[in-house]
């Protein structure tokens, strides 16, 4: 009887042990469970905010670098640039603030409430007047030139940006809001559970049921941009919320709203499967972890991929906008290298005259290709306004073709290509037209060709002349034929397109603004040319353009450089490189040189001199103080007797066809753009000096 008693009291010992200790292993299993949980909303909801930094700074970035150019530009360029980076992204607006009576300046609609001091930032969501969607609105502002604000701002549609954030979780039960540091609702998600008539997070859960002390820890949390999470009821509803600033100077934070008996019944779960078998505490126990381990895993995948895959879409969203730009960048920075390099092998040869000949020569056609690049985006501007302009100068097709071919070399033998031309046979290898267009089309024409030809394959070329001059012109003939990838007839439909493409970037690895052929085609038309395609998928392709060039009078031995020691030159520049590199090319001319730093100062000194003090005046336009045309108008505005025929040309890198005609309405007598020719500054010299 003892031992039966004896019994019973250790097995109910036993039972209270076991019981205290299942209590106390559930209660710490649901404890570490909760935390577990806790840890990958919050981890959820911080990944979901980096995908969102990562756009938002980009977008940033490519924001304040417009802004920058379009700050710094001329009223009419501003425009050509606005209408060039609206074609690429129709989401950026430009506004200029009002100019209110008194003087102040002040925005209107949702950019009043903006601070003058906030220099970037974004706008809380609002609808749009014109699409009636809701959006919120990127921007930064400033000064410009003239001293007027304005501001440079891009539009997201919330319902776009809002599913980029939402993250899916818990059985589709947990849903996100970005809000501000008061918990205002700037952009919520489109899930089913996502409060469509709550608009702050404060109000949300500012009820009785909650701890005030919670609700002020909470509040100050938020206010203070911190990370961290809380738990709160709702209509009698639990729910947990988790809370991640945005890395960007806005005062956004992404929270995640997870209904809490997603979280209990998930715990729950696992506990009851634990105490199935709480005879097998060890075993339990093991069984409890790897269950544990196992969910907590899948779960992190599960999410990892998700933002994976958030990340890769707002990635390829970002390429998409910016392609052109990013293409256009890549091959700016393939003459850049070059002159870059052949500078440094340069200096590494100043007692070697033939090597440094070499360098110069490369930089040359280097630069020449870095004018055409850059010229591309302006043309293809100038040529959809009909404001084309074709110079008409000597031309030597032999040294153009020459120099086409040693640019392009070093690119076909790094595509692992043959590039052969047949020897040239002109009989009238000397012409009169614009040489930089001509260029530049066979530069076109054969870039595309050696980036669309994979290794081993052949580029041939040819440039003949099949007839004699007839009335002052000759037709010169040249043809690209490759081995490429070929085009379908669909393509060739499209091919003289902006933009077009036989194959896009990613695809292809192949890099290029796609304005190439538009170009080319307009370019080879306003010269009365034709341009013929002949190709198919995979068989190569065969371009043939016709030219007319006049036909060159005959010149006289080149002669020696002129000098002009007895004139005065007034050299008006800004830019202190700028300043040397003109007085190094003028000293070989050995005039005698007065410089001015701004427009200010060139003023001043011809109204200092008597007249005919200077012979010829070369001047910038952009300058501080006056610029060259505020310049030029005073000084035919003074009493000197020379003031309405003292020779003033433009220096600028203003270079396009009005801003000829700007300089020329000014009262200047012409222009010369930036770099700077010898050959053609040596002309204006001779022509006002000599």
């Amino acid at each position: 009887m003892r031992s039966e008693k004896n019994w019973l009291l250790l097995l109910g010992l036993l039972v209270v042990v076991l019981s205290v200790g299942v209590y106390g292993f559930v209660t710490g299993v649901s404890n570490q469970l909760w935390q577990a949980s806790m840890r990958t909303i919050i981890e959820s909801t911080h990944q979901g905010a980096n995908a969102l930094n990562v756009q938002f700074e980009r977008d940033f970035e490519d924001l304040e670098q417009i802004w920058r150019q379009l700050a710094q530009a001329e009223p009419e360029a501003r425009e050509e640039m606005l209408r060039y980076y609206q074609a690429v992204d129709p989401d950026l607006r430009f506004y200029q603030a009002k100019r209110q009576q008194g003087g102040d300046k002040k925005a209107t609609g949702y950019l009043s409430a903006l601070r003058e001091e906030q220099l970037a930032g974004l706008v809380p969501s609002h609808i749009n007047s014109l699409t009636g969607e809701n959006v919120f609105n990127m921007f930064v502002q400033g000064r410009l030139a003239d001293g007027n604000l304005a501001y440079l701002v891009k539009e997201y549609r919330t319902r776009e940006i809002a599913n980029q954030f939402t993250l899916s979780f818990y059985d589709q039960t947990g849903f996100s809001y970005l809000v501000d540091q008061r918990g205002n609702i700037m952009v919520r998600s489109e899930h089913r559970n996502s409060n469509k008539t709550v608009y702050n997070l404060f109000d949300m859960v500012a009820g009785p049921e909650n701890d005030p002390q919670v609700l002020a820890q909470f509040e100050q949390s938020v206010q203070q941009l911190k990370t961290g999470w809380a738990r709160f009821s709702y209509n009698g509803t639990g729910l947990v919320f988790c809370y991640e600033p945005l890395q960007l100077d806005a005062g956004w934070l992404l929270v995640s709203v997870v209904p809490e008996r997603m979280i209990s019944a998930q715990t729950n779960s696992i506990l009851q499967k634990t105490l199935i078998f709480s005879g097998l505490l060890l075993a339990l126990m093991l069984l409890i972890v790897a269950v544990f381990y196992a969910i907590k895993m899948h779960e992190n995948t599960l999410h990892t991929n998700e933002l994976q895959q958030a990340l890769n879409e707002a990635d390829r969203a970002n390429k998409a906008k910016g392609r052109f730009l990013m293409d256009m960048s890549h091959d700016i920075r393939t003459p850049l290298n070059a002159i870059i390099g052949m500078t440094a092998v340069a200096r590494q040869n100043v007692n070697n005259p033939d090597k440094m000949q070499d360098c110069l020569r490369k930089i040359e056609i280097s630069g020449l290709q870095l004018i055409s690049m850059v010229s591309d985006v302006l043309d293809m501007s100038q040529i959809e306004q009909g404001t084309l302009v074709l110079r008409q100068e000597p031309c030597n097709l032999d040294k153009l073709f020459a120099e086409t071919l040693e640019l392009m070399q070093p690119k076909a033998q790094e595509a692992g290509l043959q590039l052969e031309a047949e020897p040239l046979q002109l009989a009238n290898p000397q012409g009169v037209g614009d040489a930089l267009r001509i260029r530049q089309v066979l530069l076109n024409i054969i870039d595309n060709a050696v980036k669309y030809t994979p290794a081993g394959g052949r580029v041939h070329l040819t440039l003949t002349q099949p007839e004699p001059p007839q009335d002052d012109q000759v037709i010169y003939h040249f043809c690209c034929q490759d081995t490429g990838i070929g085009m379908d007839e669909d393509f060739q439909q499209r091919m003289f397109m902006p933009f077009e493409r036989a194959r896009n970037t990613t695809d292809s690895k192949i890099a290029g603004t796609g304005v190439g052929l538009p170009i080319s085609k307009s370019l080879l038309e306003a010269m009365g040319g034709h341009i013929e395609v002949d190709s198919q998928p995979g068989c190569g392709t065969t371009i043939q353009l016709a030219f007319p060039l006049l036909l060159a009078q005959d010149e006289a031995a080149p002669a020696e450089m002129a000098t002009y020691a007895d004139k005065r030159v007034l050299l008006v520049e800004d830019n202190e490189l700028n300043m040397e590199i003109m007085e190094e090319l003028l000293g070989l001319f050995e005039v005698q040189i007065a410089k001015a730093e701004d427009g200010r100062q060139a003023v001043d000194l011809v109204q200092a001199n008597p007249g005919g003090y200077f012979d010829l005046v070369l001047m910038d336009i952009q300058m501080p103080v006056l610029d060259g045309y505020q310049a030029t108008q005073q000084i035919r505005a003074l009493p000197h007797a020379d003031a309405q025929t003292l020779p003033i040309y433009a220096v600028s890198a203003n270079a396009l066809a009005e801003d000829v005609q700007n300089s020329l309405a000014s009262g200047m007598n012409g222009h010369i753009a930036k770099p700077v020719d010898l050959d053609e500054l040596e002309k204006v010299l001779r022509k006002c000096l000599g």
